[in-house]
């Protein structure tokens, strides 16, 4: 009797709660919750080879591509030119400001996304990674390895979220080739091809390691012109542990029908992923959205001594090419003060920043 009066209880209590359940679903129904505040985003090197020319259409309601599956919005742009930070504002339906910092205490992270702005990026950021508000650094982040520690340096001590990444980074190719590396055993050699016009090293230099690890002994570079190369080879001397003899990744710029091409082979196997030269706007740069979303909400993308591996091994790179004439250069000796060229020099003046 008392096992059956147990159950009978149970059975109730089973009952009125789905009818609480129930009446719970029709009032959210009833009353659907506002929508979430979209995250504020200041715009950093806007108007000359940038990537914010995308980037906006993306994320404006106006754009061609836009897309709501983001919840950012472009709310301040800052440029060295105010009157071109005018333009670009009135076309994207943001606020210019006048000063690099003025942008604090207004918007919930900063996104840098032009090239030339590069060498200046720690002086840009200096404020916003002090006030501890997420940062994206454009490609390829620094042109000294000290500037870069003073980057990673601030966010580590003001809990500041920092992303540092190149485009290919986040593809998923990425991750899925990352994922099906124990089936070709030990790995024996990788090819890969970027078809990008300009230096393929902010792109699928950072995208290999992503797939293979960041244990990068050499990094050699080959080419007649960084800028617009003729031929562009670069090579890691990667792997060199117990369980992987080492072996070099070797990439290439190339024309070609795809984006990129990559051949990974093992003593199991050949993986193979590449990218139609014909992808969107949204497949190609969606997923780099969302994980810089990701970093404003405050969620890290990567791990710092991850960050610092790759800007050392772009460094390394360009030491290889301009002090070496591409010979091999072992990963972690090249001077912290070092830089390669200018991609525009002069383009911005220490003067404008403040210490």
């Amino acid at each position: 009797m008392a096992e059956n009066t147990s159950r009978r209880s149970f059975l109730s209590m089973g009952t009125l709660a789905g009818a609480v359940s129930l009446a719970a679903g029709s009032r959210a129904e009833a009353e659907p919750q506002k929508p979430r505040r979209k995250l504020r985003v200041g715009a950093f090197g806007a108007i000359a080879y940038s990537f914010w020319g995308i980037w906006a259409d993306l994320l404006s309601p106006a754009g061609r591509a836009g897309t709501s599956i983001l919840n950012m919005e472009l709310s301040h742009v800052w440029d060295k030119d105010f009157a071109e930070a005018e333009k670009f504002a009135a076309k994207w339906g943001c606020e210019a400001v006048k000063k690099y910092d003025d942008m604090l205490g207004k918007v919930d992270g900063v996104v840098c996304g032009g090239l030339y702005e590069v060498p200046w990026q720690h002086l840009m950021f200096r404020p916003y990674l002090k006030a501890g508000m997420p940062c994206y650094l454009s490609r390829p982040w620094a042109y000294r390895i000290k500037d870069m520690e003073e980057m990673l340096e601030l966010a580590a001590k003001y809990s500041a979220p920092l992303i540092a990444t190149a485009t290919y980074e986040h593809y998923n190719e990425a991750d899925s080739l990352r994922d099906k590396l124990p089936g070709v055993g030990q790995i024996k050699s990788v090819a890969a091809t970027c078809t990008g016009g300009d230096f393929p090293h902010f792109h699928i230099q950072h995208m290999m390691p992503k797939i293979l690890g960041y244990n990068v002994q050499q990094v050699s570079l080959i080419t007649n012109d960084v800028k617009k190369p003729q031929y562009l080879q670069d090579t890691f001397l990667m792997g060199g542990d117990d369980k992987q003899p080492p072996y070099l990744c070797t990439m290439h710029s190339a024309p070609g029908p795809y984006v990129f091409h990559i051949t990974i082979i093992g003593t199991e196997g050949t993986e193979v992923a590449s990218m139609p030269g014909s992808s969107n706007y949204f497949y190609r740069f969606a997923t780099q959205l969302m994980d810089i979303q990701k970093t404003i909400e405050g969620k890290n993308y990567q791990d710092f001594d991850i960050v610092r591996k790759k800007h050392i091994n772009w460094i390394t790179a360009h030491y290889s090419h301009v002090e070496r004439k591409g010979a091999p250069v072992a990963t972690g000796t090249v001077p912290s003060d070092w830089s390669p060229p200018h991609w525009m020099p002069g383009w911005m003046d220490d003067s404008m920043f403040k210490n």
